[in-house]
């Protein structure tokens, strides 16, 4: 199976959102890409969910969930799954 790039599972994502969910797709835009890049790292790594939370610190159910879009992680919790996953942190322009 070929590896899809971010842009094409953020994409596959967005389009099974129902029409209301699209309007709180663009207000959880951010969770959503945070979910979306936190998971390929993850996956690019070779790294379970497990894994990845014992390494940073954080419960496996919250990587789950940050991994879903439902959770908003703090910028504390972030940067140790950052720091975990050996990336960068980076606030960019829209």
């Amino acid at each position: 199976m070929a590896k899809k790039s971010f842009d094409q599972i953020a994409a596959t994502r967005r389009a099974r959102m129902a029409p209301e969910g699209k309007v709180w797709g663009e207000v959880l835009g951010e969770a959503y890409d945070i979910a979306v890049q936190v998971m390929t790292l993850r996956e690019q790594r070779g790294l379970t969910q497990a894994q990845l939370a014992e390494l940073c610190g954080v419960n496996q159910a919250d990587i789950s969930r940050i991994e879903r879009g439902s959770m908003h992680p703090t910028t504390k919790t972030l940067q140790r799954i950052v720091e975990a996953l050996d990336a960068k942190l980076a606030i960019v322009p829209n």
